[in-house]
């Protein structure tokens, strides 16, 4: 099969003239500029400009190395045309070149290396490109970076795309948009399923089951927190549809049944249980007032008091926050009259009530039966 490519033609500028290369970044941007504004006058667009500032020799002109840097950060931001570096001169003469190489390489993009001129067979050179397009957000999601990682240790990590197999039916669909942080596809399914499907059914047989194989995937390291957030993100999509859903069904002159306050207790930051929680109370027509995640002490009281809620969910996913909840607890106890229910990965029912809470709800469904018990 012919190809035809359309040629584009890249312009390379070095900031030396006739008395060699200046030792300061200010003189070496002075040249750049004369060859930005000559290749301007003549037609070149900036963005084909690339300008080199030149990498000296550490072990000889080491004072140099910093004013090259200066040079590249200045051409960058002043003049707005491409660098362009051959990285691994810096080490000529030195011992372990590698790692001169790789630390000149990270600090030149940092200043505005566009093009690192490096040998992509060494590993060290590539990984540092790699890790540097994470730490400034080139790599969104942190995909490029996690699929190279992936394919050198054989992980069985879920992937973040599509597998050649479709499907089988919706409730697979949704099953594995979840698993693979597919937003879009996972709202599409869930609004296809409501036709079919009672809410709580698809919350019980198909999401939470989904979320905790994630849970066990990110727990054993074969999935990362990139990968975590995308399916948190599949599965509220998911929890959106199921409550817009419910909410059109829902008659409009139905009474809210009550308030319900929520909260993830100070020092955790973890929200995807209680914002499952959620939305089944909702559903159930309560009015939950949710206080976020790491939520301090007097906010939980406070509220609790401004509200006039009966009852209070608490949730805690890290077993050094726990004692965070059981304070909670003593300082609900003490300033007012409700009743409070806890949930989380760490907490047992036994637990739950030696930390003094009225309710253990192992999981979303539970805490919607807690609710009906308490404010009917």
């Amino acid at each position: 099969m012919k190809r035809e490519f359309q040629s584009r033609r890249h312009h390379i500028g070095l900031t030396l003239d006739e008395k060699g290369i200046p030792s300061s970044a200010e003189d070496r941007f002075e040249i750049a500029r004369r060859i930005t504004e000559t290749a301007l006058s003549y037609g070149v667009s900036k963005s084909d400009i690339y300008i080199d500032c030149l990498t000296l020799t550490a072990s000889v002109q080491q004072k140099e190395v910093v004013e090259t840097l200066k040079a590249v950060k200045m051409v960058k931001e002043q003049l707005g045309v491409k660098t362009v570096l051959g990285v691994s001169n810096i080490s000529f003469g030195l011992p372990n070149r590698q790692l001169i190489n790789t630390s000149f390489l990270t600090l030149a993009m940092a200043h505005g290396l566009d093009l690192p001129i490096i040998n992509p067979n060494i590993s060290a050179m590539t990984d540092a490109v790699d890790a540097f397009n994470v730490l400034y957000n080139r790599d969104p999601g942190s995909v490029t970076y996690i699929e190279k990682q992936n394919s050198r240790t054989e992980s069985a990590a879920v992937s973040q795309k599509e597998t050649s197999t479709p499907p089988q039916n919706k409730e697979d669909e949704l099953h594995h948009a979840i698993l693979n942080g597919l937003k879009e596809i996972a709202g599409a399914s869930t609004k296809s399923l409501l036709g079919q499907k009672d809410s709580l059914e698809i919350v019980n047989q198909i999401l939470i089951p989904a979320l905790d194989e994630v849970g066990d995937s990110f727990e054993k390291g074969k999935i990362f927190l990139p990968q975590l957030i995308q399916s948190a993100t599949a599965a509220q999509s998911a929890f959106e549809e199921i409550k817009n859903a419910m909410a059109v069904s829902a008659s409009s002159e139905q009474i809210a049944k009550g308030k319900i306050i929520i909260a993830t207790v100070k020092g955790d930051v973890h929200d995807i249980g209680k914002n499952i929680v959620k939305v089944i109370l909702e559903n159930y027509g309560y009015e939950v007032i949710d206080l976020g995640k790491d939520v301090p002490i007097e906010t939980v009281v406070g509220e609790t008091i401004r509200t006039g809620a009966k009852l209070v969910g608490l949730s805690a996913l890290m077993t050094t926050t726990v004692e965070s909840m059981r304070l909670t607890i003593e300082a609900l106890r003490k300033a007012v009259d409700c009743k409070i229910m806890v949930g989380g990965a760490v907490l047992t029912e036994d637990y739950a009530m030696k930390i003094g809470a009225d309710y253990y709800a192992k999981d979303a469904k539970q805490s919607a039966d807690i609710a009906k018990k308490v404010l009917g």
